[in-house]
């Protein structure tokens, strides 16, 4: 134990204060973006499967967004595997972080980041001992962490930092915290999602936040082979207090403006496709419900009855003759029976001109994922 607060070592290269101005146009582009909340609400839980998914594949996981959305309702189970048990663990574990996020009187500390851990690795070996400080030493390829007996005191020392308020960028302490977590390495499993986790809670607990609708992990996923690059550049072959973290903050910045710039983007195409559907709806007399489903389908690329009823809050009798009415409109396509049928958008003749084949749309590209 110590009582010594962690001080990092770098310097500020030429592109991190270009950066971070970026990153800071952005943000205020975002939040001051008028959205729906229900539509809010959406892009929330796109981008809730979307750091899941995309944490769990950093670390070897094979399950894509679709696969992981439809683990949604399905939170418990003695048959899971264990992908699918990574994920439900990074969904729940991402619940917590938005959670924590908004209470200001919760620290992020110690047992914050313990509790981060827990909820990624719950359900898996209990040797593994998820939330607790390794007992062991734990080799993670070539790079060998600190001794098991200074991971107490590293943290403790790292905490006290976390709470600091020295006026250190957001984005910067975002960047530091992740790489220190990674270099400490204090559990048997879990750190690489447990320090993306604290990476994005922490630029969430910010004000860069960007509305909890940007996707650290996928952007990190997207460039995974830069990002291990970026870490082994960074720890060298063992660990040591006096690395120098510039040249992972100069990767760690420009990723973070890669994903601010894609949010953005992914935003302003929403915003024109819900524009156009609300007006296309009006003009062949849909409810705003019908309104709401369709969009949500064309968000999502398919849809079910289930979640026609979770997004527009009907009754299953009124999702059933909404849907149907939907389909005999052309502007869903169904596919299956009873249960089992799936929803997928198609244009309607109106939209459509002289396709009569109810040509498919495609989600938005550029999302918020």
């Amino acid at each position: 134990m110590t009582d010594n607060i962690f001080r990092p070592h770098y310097s500020i290269t030429d592109s991190i204060p270009w950066a971070l101005e970026a990153i800071e146009r952005q943000s205020w582009l975002i939040e001051n973006m008028l959205l729906m909340p229900k539509h809010e609400a959406w892009l929330r839980r796109e981008v809730k499967v979307g750091r899941a998914s995309a944490t769990t594949r950093i670390e070897g996981a094979e399950m894509d967004e679709a696969a992981v959305g439809k683990l949604l309702n399905r939170r418990s189970g003695s048959k899971l595997t264990d992908d699918e048990r990574a994920n439900i663990n990074a969904i729940d574990a991402y619940e917590f972080i938005d959670f924590v996020s908004d209470q200001t009187d919760i620290p992020i500390d110690e047992l914050a980041i313990r509790q981060l851990n827990r909820y990624f690795m719950s359900g898996f070996a209990e040797a593994l001992t998820p939330g607790v400080y390794r007992r062991g030493e734990n080799r993670i390829g070539s790079y060998a962490p600190p001794n098991q007996g200074d991971v107490p005191g590293l943290m403790q020392s790292f905490a006290l930092w976390l709470r600091e308020d020295s006026g250190l960028h957001p984005v910067l302490k975002s960047g530091i915290a992740h790489i220190h977590m990674v270099a400490v390495h204090p559990f048997w499993d879990g750190n690489g999602r447990t320090a993306r986790g604290l990476a994005t809670l922490l630029l969430q607990r910010s004000g860069f936040g960007f509305k909890k609708l940007l996707s650290l992990e996928a952007g990190l996923f997207g460039v995974r082979s830069e990002y291990f690059a970026a870490i082994e550049r960074t720890l060298g072959a063992e660990f040591s207090p006096e690395y120098d973290a510039a040249s992972w903050l100069e990767f760690y910045t420009l990723a973070v403006k890669a994903d601010a710039d894609r949010l953005t983007a992914g935003l302003t195409d929403w915003r024109r496709m819900m524009d156009d559907l609300y007006a296309g709806g009006q003009e062949v007399g849909l409810s705003p419900r019908q309104m709401d489903g369709r969009m949500y389908a064309v968000r999502a690329g398919e849809m079910t009855r289930s979640d026609y009823i979770d997004v527009t809050g009907t009754s299953p009798g009124t999702a059933s003759r909404d849907l149907a009415n939907l389909v005999a409109r052309g502007l869903l396509v169904a596919e299956g029976k009873t249960r089992s049928r799936v929803y997928y958008p198609a244009r309607p003749k109106s939209e459509a001109g002289t396709n009569q084949g109810g040509e498919q749309l495609s989600p938005i590209e550029g999302g918020a994922d």
